[in-house]
Parts: structure tokens; C-alpha cells; sequence
């Protein structure tokens, strides 16, 4: 029954927004309770060579390592360092927590629809400069030219509108700002993506397929995730949170290594006075 209930989540993704994705991250959320080792979403990035290993990092998030790099690369070497930077769909917060530890932007406001999630990150994570706000993607609470970046990771998919959600990311950047995008889409939608990239008005600066090493990065990490599941979420619903974080042999790892999936970054820029 949950797994089904899952896959009525991918197939229905706009129709069903509002009602169940917000539920399904509420209850993602709640899952670990206090102990807040799921503070990662994400499928994670590796190299293809040297073990997989991209940069170097605090022993204490080594265990997180993949989500991490998968951040950091989402930002394709730009230095954001002093600026004003934007995360729209930052989960229960590491990601946000990992680019002021790495990547070291002057403010970071991580927006998610999740009031848990929200919740969750302003309990366990307090950094100076980094702010938590709950909030949808089609709708950014922030004025016009807010932001010198902007990021999004692997979470636009279930936004009930991509081209509101764009129109968005242009309306708060800054002239000269970038959006660094990096996420996942049927093969058989990735024309009306990139059709939806095209028209948001901003200039496409680059685009790279990353799926071996979102690929490379779950063959890594699937032992620890699928342990993490299994200690932390009731059996049931075990399946259904596998398939969620794509753990090698789910539904959604071999559509990812079937080729039934496609996984992107982008970089785009906001050009005009």
C-alpha cells in the first residue's frame, strides 16, 4: 500500500502537490526523531576515479560525504564566498549547513515547504548567517533582487509548476547572479524541461549530465542508507523510504541506471542592468 501511494506521488506530481508531497516530507521528517541522521535528501555525486572522493572534508560529516559533494559540485567551481546566496527546497537543512561550512556565502536563507523539515533544521542547526524559512517555490517570500545565487538540488520535480518556480529564481537574483540547478527527470520529460529552461529568461551558462556519478555516489552509500532506514523507519514503510532515497536495486535507482532517468546540472545567469 505505501509503495503505492509512492509511486501515485511520481506519477501525479503536479495534481497531488500540495496535499501529499507536502505530507510525504513531514513524514520523512519525523522519521529519525531526535537523533537527526537523516538530515540529507539528496542521491549524492562521486567521482568516477581516486574511490570517489572530490574534495576534502571534516571527519564529522565523512559519513555524509556524498550528499555533501553533490552541493559543492552543484555550484560548478563558482566561489560564493561574501555573497547572498538562496537554497529553495533545502530539506531538513545539511546541505544548507555544509555549503556555509565549505562553500562559506555571507547570509544563506534555505526555504522548504516542510514545516517539519523547517522545524527540525532551526532545532539542530544554528549558524550565523543561515536561516530557515518555510515557504513554497512558486511563491519566494523574498524581494526582487534578493540574491547573488541561487540553488536547487534534486528537488524540483515535485514542484506543481517548474516554470513558476523559474520565473521565481529570476524575479530574486540579482543582475549577474547565477541559479545553480541540479536534478532528475523521466527521459521521456526531458525536452519540456529544457523547453521550460529556455524560456525563463535566464542565460544558460552550462549544462552537464551527472548521472554516472549520482550513480557512482549510490553504489557508495546505499549500505548506509538502507541500514539508516532500517533503524529509524517502522517496516512497512521501509520499501517505499528505499525507493525515496533511491537505494541501490529500488524502483528509482534502476530507472536512474537504466537510462529510464536523466540527471542534470545547470548553471544559468541573470543577464540585463
Amino acid at each position: 500500500m505505501v509503495r503505492r501511494i509512492f509511486q501515485a506521488l511520481v506519477d501525479n506530481v503536479p495534481r497531488l502537490y500540495k496535499p501529499l508531497w507536502k505530507l510525504w516530507y513531514n513524514l520523512a521528517a519525523r522519521m529519525d526523531g531526535a537523533s537527526f541522521e537523516l538530515r540529507f535528501m539528496n542521491f549524492g555525486f562521486a567521482s568516477l576515479q581516486d574511490g570517489g572522493k572530490t574534495m576534502a572534508l571534516d571527519p564529522a560529516d565523512e559519513k555524509h560525504r556524498w550528499c555533501i559533494q553533490l552541493y559543492i559540485h552543484a555550484l560548478a567551481g563558482d566561489a560564493v564566498e561574501g555573497k547572498d546566496m538562496l537554497e529553495v527546497g533545502c530539506g531538513r537543512g545539511g546541505g544548507a549547513a555544509a555549503l556555509m561550512t565549505y562553500a562559506r556565502p555571507a547570509t544563506l536563507a534555505a526555504m522548504d515547504l516542510s514545516s517539519t523539515a523547517i522545524a527540525m533544521a532551526r532545532e539542530h542547526i544554528r549558524v550565523s548567517g543561515l536561516t530557515f524559512i518555510e515557504g513554497s517555490a512558486d511563491h519566494l517570500p523574498f524581494p526582487d533582487g534578493s540574491f547573488d545565487a541561487v540553488l536547487n538540488v534534486e528537488s524540483s520535480h515535485c514542484y506543481p509548476s517548474v516554470p513558476a518556480f523559474l520565473a521565481e529564481v529570476g524575479r530574486v537574483l540579482r543582475p549577474g547572479g547565477r541559479f545553480y540547478y541540479a536534478d532528475f527527470r523521466p527521459v521521456a520529460d526531458y525536452d519540456t524541461w529544457k523547453s521550460q529552461i529556455a524560456g525563463a529568461g535566464l542565460r544558460l551558462v552550462e549544462e552537464v549530465d551527472i548521472r554516472p556519478n549520482v550513480l557512482r555516489a549510490l553504489d557508495l552509500d546505499s549500505d548506509r542508507k538502507r541500514q539508516l532506514i532500517q533503524s529509524t523507519t517502522p517496516r512497512p514503510l521501509r520499501g517505499a523510504f528505499e525507493t525515496f532515497a533511491c537505494v541501490a536495486g529500488s524502483e528509482n535507482y534502476l530507472s536512474l541506471k537504466e537510462g529510464r532517468w536523466v540527471y542534470v546540472r545547470f548553471v544559468m545567469e541573470k543577464t540585463g542592468a
